[in-house]
């Protein structure tokens, strides 16, 4: 399969929000999720899977381990991690579906390109939680979509784009139920605030995090 250079180029962002519906229907699916055994376990709960979509249908990949180049993530870089599964029902659920709707249509995803999920709550115990702990980053793919489903109890957890590692960020804004930016991971860098309980006792920010790399020739 073929995808056309200038249509990779071309793309730069896109800002967007779930329907009310959608948002109602995937809140309860971060309520059951796992811990994580890595070093960001004391504050994320996680669960990551592979999807395609072809003709709006969704179909589940294989498992495999997640694993990032320390050269992009100074974090956890190197560290193969294996997380649990996204759930069935969150899997069979049209809301689910309606994010990579988005996602294709907005980054010129084609169908049957493997993308990838990871569904988080980010908690602030009494404390700041890092939400994005490699600072200003790329995640070493084409494209990637960022969908904050909710927050709890919370201040900070701006979502930030950023031009170039080194600049200011040309959008700030905190996210929350069901918005979303869609961006070209080739061109901008991410970050993100720390998060903390507004009244000094818990908090949790909720996250889709998809990321895909086009198909080329």
């Amino acid at each position: 399969m073929i995808t056309n250079k200038s249509t990779q180029d071309d793309f730069y962002l896109e800002l967007g929000q779930l329907t009310a519906n959608s948002v109602n229907h995937l809140v309860s699916s971060f309520n059951d999720l796992p811990a994580s055994p890595y070093a960001d376990g004391a504050y994320r709960l996680r669960r990551y899977s592979r999807f395609t979509m072809n003709n709006h249908s969704l179909s589940r990949l294989a498992s495999q381990a997640f694993v990032q180049d320390e050269s992009i993530n100074h974090f956890q870089g190197n560290v193969v991690r294996v997380y649990p599964e996204i759930e069935d029902q969150t899997f069979e659920d049209p809301a689910f579906i309606e994010l990579f709707n988005h996602f294709q249509r907005m980054a010129n995803v084609q169908d049957d390109t493997p993308i990838e999920v990871h569904q988080m709550r980010i908690l602030a115990n009494n404390k700041r939680a890092e939400v994005a702990p490699e600072g200003v980053h790329q995640d070493g793919f084409d494209r990637v979509g960022i969908y904050v489903i909710q927050r709890h109890n919370i201040q900070g957890g701006n979502i930030n784009i950023h031009s170039s590692k080194n600049s200011p960020a040309i959008i700030s804004h905190d996210f929350d139920q069901g918005e979303f930016v869609v961006l070209n991971d080739r061109k901008f860098f991410h970050s993100a605030y720390p998060i903390k309980p507004v009244d000094g006792e818990f908090g949790y920010m909720d996250t889709f995090i998809l990321t895909a790399n086009l198909i080329r020739q």
